[in-house]
C-alpha cells in the first residue's frame, strides 16, 4: 500500500471515528431533549408556506400559535418546511435531520484539514468539535443554529484551503456561503465579516485583497434584505432598557464558555482537566505563532492560524463592544457565538498536532502532556455529560405530558412562578386550545386564564377552577450549575418531605393536593396534582 493509500485510510478511519461519535451523542441527547419554549416557535412557524412565513418573521402578520414570535431570518425555516412534511412531524426525525447538517459542516471541515495539513490535524479537529457538548445540544435543536455551525465549518473549511480572494469561484462560494449564513442566523453577519478578515490577510496582492473588500461590499448590499426581518424582530425586543453593560466577570465566562463547556462546570475535575490542556495548547501555539512571524515575516499571514486567529479576536471584540451599546438581547450569548467553534477547532487542531507549537523536544513533552489533559477531560466530560442528559434539556415538557396522561380527563394546567413559558408554550404547542392553562397569582388567592397569542386577562377567583377534575400544578425553577452538583438523579421522584405545597390555598376552595413531585436539572421541574375533595355522603 502506498503513502497516498494510507493517507486516504487513514483520513476515512478519522471521519467514521467523528461521525460515529457524534451520531452516539446526538442519539443520546435526541432522545432525552424536550420540545422547548424556542423549539414550539420554530415548529409552528415551518408549518406555514413561504409568503406567510416572511410575513410573519418580518412582524407584519400575526398567526394564532400560542407561541412566542420569532425573531431570525427565514433560511433555517425554509429548509425545515420540506423535512418537516417528509418526516410526517416527527420531531426526534427533525433532530436528527439537524444534526445531519452538522454532521455535513463537519465533515468538509475535515476534509480541507486533511488536504493541506493531513488526516491526524482533521481527526484533531473533528474530535474538539464532536466532543463538546454544546455542538451535540445545538446539533439536535428544532432551530437555526444546527444550520448556522454547519455553514460556518463550510466557510472555514474554505479559509484552511486557502486562497478565497485569489480565486474568483472560491471567493464568490464564500460569499454565497456567508450569504446564507446571514439568512439562517443575525450573528451570520457578525461571523462572516469576522471571517472575511481572515481572507482579507491571505490576499497575495494588493489586487486580491481589493477583490475581497469589494465581495465584503457586496455581501453587506446584500444583507439590506434582511432589514425587514431585522425591523420584525426589534419589535419584539425590549430596546428600551438601558444596555446592562457586562462585567469582567460576564466577558471572561463568555470567553469561558467559548472555548469550554459549561455543562462541564457542574464536575469542576472534568473542567480543570479541560481548561488546563486547551489553554496551555493555545499558548504554545500563540509562541509558535510568534517564531513563525519572527522567522517569516508578514508571509505568515497565509497560514491558516493566522486568519483564524483574527477572525475569533475580531468577532470577540465585536461582540463584547456590541453589549455595551445594545440591549434587548445578549451579544456574548455562546449560543449566538456558536460561529466561533469551527476555527477554535482549527487552532486547537493545529496546536495539538505540532504544526503551531515551538520546536525541541520539552516543547513537545508539554505539547503531548497538554493533549493528554484536554482529551481526557474531553472524553470523560463527553461520557458524563450523555449519562445525566436529562439535568441539561431545556425544558419539562415530557415530564408534564406524561403527568397528564396520569390525570386523566378533565384535567388543567395551573402554572406557579415566573418561569411559566418553560411550561406553557411547549404545552399550548401540542395541544392548543384543547388544554386549558391557568396562571396562579403570587399570592395564590387567584388564578388568570391564559390564552396564548393574548394579552393576559384579569384575575378570577380559585373558584373559576371548579369546572376540572384535576389540576396539575407545576413551577420552573432555573437553576445554577453549582446547584446541580447535589443532584444524583435525574428521575422525577417525590420531593423532600418539607417541601411546601405549591398551591395552599386551593384546599380551601375544596381541593386536595397528592404527593409533590420533583424533577432535577437547569430547568427544574416541581408538580403536583390537585383533585376535587369528594362530597360528604348525607344519606341517613
Amino acid at each position: 500500500m502506498g503513502q497516498g493509500d494510507k493517507t486516504i485510510w487513514r483520513f476515512r478511519f478519522a471521519v467514521a471515528l467523528v461521525l460515529l461519535i457524534l451520531a452516539v451523542g446526538a442519539i443520546v441527547f435526541a432522545q432525552a431533549q424536550n420540545v422547548w419554549v424556542d423549539e414550539s416557535t420554530q415548529l409552528s412557524g415551518m408549518t406555514l408556506t413561504p409568503g406567510p412565513l416572511m410575513g410573519w418573521l418580518a412582524g407584519t402578520l400575526t398567526m394564532p400559535f400560542g407561541v412566542p414570535s420569532d425573531r431570525m431570518p427565514p433560511l433555517s425555516y425554509l429548509l425545515d418546511m420540506p423535512a418537516w412534511r417528509l418526516s410526517g412531524g416527527s420531531v426526534l426525525a427533525m433532530r436528527f435531520y439537524h444534526a445531519a447538517m452538522v454532521a455535513g459542516g463537519i465533515l468538509l471541515l475535515m476534509a480541507a484539514m486533511a488536504r493541506r495539513f493531513g488526516p491526524r490535524s482533521a481527526l484533531l479537529a473533528g474530535l474538539f468539535l464532536v466532543l463538546s457538548p454544546k455542538v451535540i445540544d445545538i446539533a439536535v435543536e428544532i432551530r437555526a443554529y444546527p444550520l448556522f455551525l454547519a455553514i460556518t465549518c463550510a466557510q472555514v473549511a474554505l479559509l484552511v484551503r486557502g486562497e478565497v480572494a485569489a480565486r474568483p469561484r472560491r471567493l464568490a462560494l464564500f460569499l454565497l456561503l456567508g450569504l446564507a449564513s446571514a439568512y439562517t442566523h443575525f450573528f451570520g453577519v457578525v461571523a462572516t465579516s469576522a471571517l472575511f478578515v481572515a481572507a482579507f490577510i491571505d490576499a497575495p496582492t494588493v489586487r486580491t485583497a481589493v477583490r475581497a473588500v469589494l465581495g465584503y461590499g457586496l455581501f453587506l448590499l446584500l444583507c439590506l434584505g434582511l432589514l425587514p426581518f431585522i425591523t420584525g424582530a426589534s419589535s419584539i425586543t425590549n430596546s428600551d432598557l438601558p444596555p446592562a453593560a457586562p462585567g469582567f466577570g460576564a466577558i471572561a465566562a463568555f470567553a469561558g464558555q467559548t472555548l469550554g463547556n459549561v455543562q462541564w462546570m457542574v464536575n469542576p475535575a472534568i473542567a480543570v482537566l479541560f481548561f488546563a490542556g486547551t489553554l496551555l495548547l493555545l499558548v504554545l501555539g500563540a509562541i509558535g505563532l510568534a517564531g513563525l512571524f519572527a522567522r517569516r515575516g508578514l508571509a505568515v499571514r497565509h497560514e491558516p492560524a493566522s486568519g483564524m486567529a483574527l477572525a475569533l479576536l475580531a468577532g470577540f471584540v465585536v461582540v463584547v463592544a456590541a453589549a455595551f451599546v445594545l440591549s434587548g438581547f445578549n451579544t456574548i450569548s455562546p449560543r449566538y457565538n456558536i460561529w466561533m467553534m469551527p476555527p477554535l477547532a482549527v487552532l486547537l487542531a493545529l496546536c495539538a498536532d505540532g504544526l503551531l507549537a515551538p520546536a525541541g523536544k520539552s516543547a513537545r513533552l508539554v505539547r503531548l502532556g497538554a493533549l493528554a489533559l484536554t482529551g481526557i477531560g474531553a472524553v470523560w466530560g463527553q461520557a458524563w455529560f450523555l449519562s445525566r442528559a436529562e439535568l441539561f434539556i431545556h425544558g419539562p415538557s415530557r415530564t408534564l405530558e406524561a403527568l397528564l396522561a396520569r390525570a386523566g380527563p378533565g384535567t388543567a394546567i395551573l402554572h406557579a412562578g415566573e418561569r411559566w413559558g418553560w411550561a406553557g408554550f411547549p404545552l399550548s404547542w401540542a395541544h392548543g386550545r384543547a388544554l386549558d392553562q391557568w396562571l396562579l397569582s403570587p399570592d395564590g388567592r387567584s388564578a388568570t386564564h391564559l390564552r396564548f397569542g393574548q394579552p393576559l386577562g384579569k384575575p378570577e377567583p380559585l373558584s373559576a377552577l371548579a369546572p376540572y377534575r384535576t389540576l396539575l400544578v407545576n413551577r420552573v425553577d432555573l437553576k445554577s450549575y453549582p446547584d446541580l452538583r447535589l443532584v444524583d438523579s435525574t428521575a422525577l421522584a417525590p420531593a423532600p418531605a418539607a417541601t411546601p405545597a405549591l398551591a395552599p390555598r386551593l384546599a380551601d376552595a375544596g381541593w386536595l393536593g397528592s404527593e409533590i413531585l420533583v424533577k432535577p436539572g437547569y430547568y427544574a421541574l416541581t408538580a403536583q396534582l390537585y383533585r376535587k375533595r369528594p362530597e360528604p355522603d348525607n344519606a341517613p
